[in-house]
């Protein structure tokens, strides 16, 4: 672990190495503020729903009207990142928007109408692509040349440390002090994430900045449309989300169905790990840049097989032990995804097609969750074969297609 560890931080004592290490434990740190918030987010709403409203199904809506607007806003933010001089400044003043319309939600809930927390949190999930894709597409420059590989592993990682350290957060200081500090609290954490982006040095060469101006709103869009690679990239991965976007539902289904409402938290955390597991097995031994595209609509076949195979298993460890196996391809899959997007998208649209592809996956999820929940009264081995086909069948088919091409 020593020697991919060394090449990112620079404790090799090159110079040139070791700025672009320091930038990317800043980098790293201001990210995982941030995004522990968005994650957290998700559960503190429900738990502040139920709390004032009595309704979980508010709490859906409120995290529903938190997500879709990714898709919306996602060219609008990539481009207000690529066009700016000091992109930077742009990421943290999103980020801080996202912070305080968090916030509100604490306020207004229970004491305003409903429409007014809608509204707040309509404008918090605009700025949500700044979080996601907004910051990962800017990785690769502070990683420097011939370590993006092992950024975006990285990346990759603590995008799984915040999406376990959020719901955790949450559920800690809800319980010590109620819902409405929990969300008080991923405000704050996503106010200092901000301050952390505002301050980190993104290089940016006056070519590139000349011509990242002329982009326009639509060009990231035309972009992933016009390259082969990327439209099957975006379209395989946002359609094998809409399955993986269920597997909470499905979770928690099956912890139901057997009376073990931990058992739910279990499956769903061995997944983090195996993710968590694959991200630094891909840290330490990455694949060339080349081979991104293949390996993620693979990886996502590979993610999906364990929990078809889960389908029709009836232990508990066994099928614990193929959530995690379906977790260990997730890393991979996460990492190899962002550092396609790197090599395919040229400077002038990189932020919009990385931002377009965070937005339509996270609102696949999104909708993804919603049919699995209509889907709740079917068996739980139906449920599973429902959330493993699309993975498997949109990898199988990004694979075919990216071979012809």
């Amino acid at each position: 672990m020593q020697e991919w560890f060394d090449g990112i931080t620079g404790s090799t004592g090159d110079g040139n190495r070791s700025r672009h290490g320091a930038r990317l434990v800043h980098y790293l740190a201001a990210a995982l503020l941030a995004r522990t918030a968005d994650e957290g987010a998700r559960v503190a709403l429900v738990l502040l729903a139920l709390d004032r409203a009595d309704s979980a199904a508010v709490g859906g809506t409120l995290v529903a009207t938190l997500l879709i607007p990714h898709v919306v806003a996602a060219p609008l933010v990539g481009t207000l990142v690529d066009r700016s001089r000091r992109p930077a400044a742009v990421l943290a003043g999103a980020i801080t928007v996202f912070a305080g319309a968090l916030a509100a939600p604490v306020a207004l809930l229970g004491h305003a109408p409903l429409w007014q927390t809608y509204l707040v949190l309509v404008l918090a999930g605009c700025c949500g692509p700044a979080v996601t894709g907004g910051l990962t597409s800017r990785l690769g420059e502070l990683a420097g040349p011939g370590h993006e590989a092992r950024a975006f592993a990285l990346d990759s990682l603590f995008y799984n440390v915040a999406g376990m350290a959020g719901p955790a957060a949450v559920g800690l200081v809800a319980a010590a002090a109620g819902p409405s500090t929990a969300i008080l609290a991923l405000a704050i954490t996503a106010g200092l994430g901000a301050l952390g982006v505002a301050s980190l040095h993104l290089p940016t060469s006056d070519t590139v900045a000349a011509r990242t101006r002329t982009a326009g709103l639509f060009h990231g869009t035309r972009a992933v449309a016009r390259d082969p690679a990327l439209r099957v990239l975006t379209l395989a991965t946002s359609f094998g989300q809409l399955g993986l976007g269920g597997l909470a539902v499905v979770a928690t289904t099956l912890s139901a169905a057997a009376h073990e409402p931990t058992r739910a938290g279990l499956l769903l955390g061995v997944i983090a790990a195996g993710a968590f597991v694959g991200s630094l097995l891909w840290a330490w031994r990455p694949m060339p840049a080349s081979r991104a595209p293949v390996v993620t609509v693979w990886a996502m076949v590979a993610v999906g097989v364990p929990l078809a195979l889960a389908a029709a298993v009836h232990s508990l460890p066994l099928t614990a032990a193929l959530f995690a196996l379906s977790g260990l391809f997730t890393g991979p899959f996460a990492a190899a995804l962002f550092l396609a997007r790197n090599q395919l998208a040229t400077e002038t649209t990189r932020t919009q097609v990385f931002t377009i592809g965070a937005g339509l996956k996270v609102a696949a999820s999104a909708i993804g969750a919603g049919l699995l929940g209509l889907a709740s009264h079917l068996p739980v081995s139906a449920q599973l074969l429902l959330v493993a086909a699309f993975p498997i069948v949109a990898g199988t088919a990004g694979g075919v297609l990216l071979r012809r091409r």
